[in-house]
C-alpha cells in the first residue's frame, strides 16, 4: 500500500476531514409512492381535530398515521426513491400530525395542556431553530439528513405516549410524558451541534 492511499485512507476515517454529502431540497423527489403516503399522512393532521371526540376513531387514525410512517420509507428504500427531500417532509409532516392532534387532545380534555411543552420539546428548539436554518437548507449547507439515536428513542416514546393518552391509560402516560420531555430535549441539543458543525464545514 502506497503512502498516499494510506493517507487518503486516514482522511475518510476522519469525519472531520471529509466532509458529509451535503443535502438540497429538490421538490421533484416527493413525485413517487413514498412521497405519496407522506403526504398522505398530511391530510390525518388535517382532518383529525374533526374526528378526535371520538376516541376510538382517533385511535385508528393515530395509527393509520404511524403505519404510514414506517411504510413510506421502506418504500422509498425498495423502489430506489429516498431522498434528502423525502426524509425532511417526513419529519415535519411527522411533527404537524402530532402539533395538530396533540392540541385537539387537550381541548378535548384527555390530558392536562401543559403536557404539550413536554411532549414537544424537542420541537421547540427546533421551531426556534428553522429561521435560522432555512437558507442552509435551501443552499445545501447541511448534511444529508439521518435521525440520531435520541431522534428515534424521542419518536418511539412520542408515539406510545399518544396511544396510552388515547386509551386513557393514565398510568403510563404521565411517565412516558416526562421521559418524552427528557429525550426530547437530548435529541434538539444533538440536532443543534450538528447544525453548528454543518455551518462549519459548508462555509
Amino acid at each position: 500500500m502506497s503512502l498516499s492511499s494510506s493517507a487518503s485512507q486516514a482522511l475518510t476515517a476522519d469525519n472531520r476531514a471529509v466532509p458529509p454529502a451535503r443535502g438540497r431540497l429538490q421538490w421533484a423527489d416527493l413525485a413517487n409512492t413514498a412521497g405519496a403516503i407522506t403526504i398522505g399522512r398530511l391530510g390525518i393532521a388535517v382532518a383529525f381535530p374533526l374526528i378526535v371526540h371520538s376516541p376510538r376513531w382517533a385511535l385508528i387514525a393515530y395509527t393509520v398515521a404511524i403505519v404510514s410512517d414506517v411504510v413510506d420509507g421502506n418504500v422509498a428504500r425498495w423502489t430506489g426513491t429516498q431522498s434528502h427531500t423525502g426524509g425532511v417532509v417526513d419529519g415535519w409532516v411527522d411533527k404537524v400530525l402530532h402539533i395538530n392532534a396533540a392540541w385537539a387532545m387537550a381541548l378535548h380534555d384527555y390530558m392536562p395542556a401543559w403536557w404539550l411543552w413536554l411532549w414537544f420539546s424537542r420541537e421547540l428548539v427546533q421551531g426556534a431553530m428553522v429561521f435560522w436554518l432555512v437558507g442552509d437548507f435551501h443552499s445545501g449547507r447541511v448534511r444529508v439528513q439521518q435521525t440520531s439515536l435520541w431522534g428515534r428513542i424521542t419518536a418511539v416514546s412520542l408515539a406510545a405516549v399518544f396511544i396510552a393518552t388515547l386509551t386513557n391509560m393514565h398510568a403510563l402516560s404521565f411517565p412516558l410524558t416526562c421521559f418524552t420531555g427528557v429525550a426530547g430535549i437530548a435529541a434538539a441539543v444533538g440536532y443543534f451541534r450538528r447544525a453548528l458543525d454543518d455551518r462549519s464545514r459548508f462555509r
